[in-house]
């Protein structure tokens, strides 16, 4: 998933700000925070892997944790920072899975993904173990052309990889900024994978990173909702969208994620501010007293309480 750059929110009207959350300073080790990434390991037959050790590492934060998944091959790592966080996914037996996922900012919480560990091969070649451990090495040093191009030599020697390598190459190319690079290199793991919502979401996101709002909606259309068990993903395109400039999608994605999740404040929260900078005074209304109703305590609530006083 993505980095947020949230702006703060200036409502004249009001006589007060209301603000989105910015992301605190960074501190080295301090990578602790309210963030969540979940999900299940699995073998080729979609059976579960018990006790895999999955590695997290947010290198912008100078830290992270090694956990590992129950016996159904489940796994949550949590209280975690928004961050790009690397993994290195491993059980006996069975060939490493690395996968890089975004989370985005303070709090945000993704959709569950699959882990999908394949069978170890025997007598894999010196070659195909050194292009890999350079690419991985490149990625996590932040040096992202470098890694793409060991990936682009990984793609060669092993094709049957293709959607992971493609996955990896969008992700260098998200980290440079390269928005129309990214999402062609994600619609590539989209043509193997259609279903992938996960990849499906960050590359509608790093379409509206690059003012590809267009290009986002068409990404999204294909999105079967149904599929989607997280009220968080929907969440983080409404905010997305708001960064975009787009409100009434931003709006439109905050009422999806209330709908899965009647009690999720931060999108009532954020509903209210688009209302209230589209005009929609009743609106916003309504949501900054959900939001007291259901968190009467804390910055949200309390910025919430202020501008019901102003609206009176």
């Amino acid at each position: 998933m993505r980095r947020l750059d949230v702006p703060y929110v200036t409502i004249p009207a009001l006589g007060v700000l209301l603000l989105l959350a910015i992301p605190p300073s960074v501190h080295a080790q301090d990578w602790k925070g309210a963030g969540r990434i979940e999900g299940v390991v699995m073998d080729e037959a979609g059976q579960p892997i018990a006790d895999a050790t999955l590695k997290a590492n947010c290198a912008a934060r100078g830290g992270g944790s090694t956990i590992k998944s129950d016996k159904k091959g489940r796994f949550v790592l949590s209280g975690i920072v928004g961050c790009n966080w690397d993994f290195d996914i491993s059980a006996p037996g069975y060939e490493t899975f690395q996968i890089a996922i975004r989370l985005p900012g303070e709090g945000a919480r993704l959709q569950p993904f699959k882990v999908p560990l394949k069978k170890a091969a025997a007598g894999v070649s010196p070659e195909l173990q050194a292009v890999a451990a350079k690419a991985d090495a490149a990625y996590k040093e932040g040096r992202f052309a470098d890694a793409r191009a060991e990936y682009e030599k990984l793609l060669a020697l092993r094709p049957d990889l293709a959607p992971t390598i493609y996955q990896q190459i969008g992700f260098c190319y998200v980290q440079e900024k390269q928005h129309e690079k990214a999402v062609e290199s994600l619609q590539k793991v989209l043509a193997f994978v259609p279903a992938n919502a996960q990849i499906r979401a960050i590359a509608a996101q790093a379409a509206l990173e690059g003012r590809m709002v267009d290009k986002a909606r068409n990404l999204l259309s294909s999105l079967d909702e149904t599929q989607i068990e997280s009220p968080d993903l929907f969440f983080n395109l409404g905010v997305n969208f708001f960064n975009a400039g787009e409100v009434q999608d931003s709006i439109a994605y905050f009422g999806k994620t209330v709908a899965k999740d009647p009690a999720y404040v931060d999108a009532y929260y954020r509903r209210a501010l688009a209302y209230l900078g589209q005009g929609q005074t009743a609106e916003a209304k309504t949501d900054f007293q959900k939001v007291v109703e259901l968190q009467a305590d804390g910055e949200m609530a309390t910025m919430s309480k202020k501008a019901l006083e102003q609206l009176k």
